[in-house]
């Protein structure tokens, strides 16, 4: 019995759900040409590439209080009070943050798509990290990650999003890559958003785009935690490879077989992702 009320639970918070977010895509969010929508998975470089967006788009000179003021959470608009008025008070372009599948999100055409993709170990380590600040609490490893593999959520946004990283109006940019060579990366995304990269305002917009800037203003970016628990240390370590390292020998393989056949299936090799 305690299972069956435990499902309807469950299934009418995934209705109430679904109808809220059915609710700001066709009714509140008004579609706009050349809203841009940063698209990946939760803790593989969301927060980054909004800073970016936002620093190309304002050459450098962007400022903000929370992040969020000037790049929501596209999700949260199913709870918030005055969402419709909120939603038609941003200027344009539009830049929200989003971790829908494909499906669900529905990007229009006439919209700009930003597609992050992480190393999975990097994502899930990361996304433990977050979880245990959430939480106040450190969390048994291991644990957290078996659960992960039985949930999924990783390999499910990938499996939604990679088969449109080439649309017209999609960029597939990897974390790696913004680690790597990141003016190249800034270079790429201003290309596809349209937007002018004057010489002289490029030191400023590595600078605040770059990793010590976002720690040094974590509050800036850090989401807001429950229970006025400390976001401190949201902006962690963007490094990459350190996830695999902290994995042990079981758990790297059963990443390895969780992933082989969705990579099979969707046709990715070598570092694709």
């Amino acid at each position: 019995m305690r299972g069956l009320v435990g499902g309807l639970m469950r299934a009418r918070w995934a209705l109430r759900s679904a109808r809220s977010w059915l609710r700001v895509r066709y009714v509140w969010l008004k579609p706009r040409p050349g809203d841009i929508y940063i698209a990946t998975a939760a803790k593989a470089g969301t927060t980054w590439m909004q800073q970016i967006v936002f620093q190309l788009i304002h050459e450098g000179r962007g400022e903000f209080e929370h992040i969020l003021q000037v790049s929501p959470f596209l999700e949260q608009f199913g709870t918030k009070p005055q969402a419709e008025q909120v939603l038609a008070r941003l200027p344009s372009p539009r830049i929200f943050k989003t971790h829908l599948s494909h499906g669900l999100l529905r990007p229009p055409a006439n919209s700009r798509v930003i597609y992050v993709t992480r190393a999975a170990s990097d994502t899930l380590v990361s996304y433990y990290h977050h979880v245990c600040r959430a939480h106040g609490a450190h969390l048994d490893f291991d644990q957290f990650f078996q659960r992960e593999m039985k949930n999924r959520g990783w390999s499910s946004h990938l499996r939604s999003w990679w088969p449109n990283r080439r649309a017209p109006n999609v960029l597939h940019v990897r974390y790696e890559d913004l680690v790597t060579d990141r003016e190249r990366e800034l270079r790429r995304v201003a290309t596809f958003l349209a937007l002018p990269l004057p010489p002289e305002r490029l030191p400023d917009i590595l600078e605040k785009t770059s990793f010590e800037y976002m720690k040094r203003h974590n509050a800036r970016f850090a989401p807001p935690m429950p229970g006025g628990l400390s976001a401190e240390g949201f902006i962690r370590e963007g490094k990459v490879g350190s996830g695999r390292d902290a994995l042990d020998a079981g758990q790297q393989v059963l990443l390895e077989r969780t992933l082989a056949p969705l990579f099979r299936e969707l046709g990715i090799t070598g570092n694709e992702v």
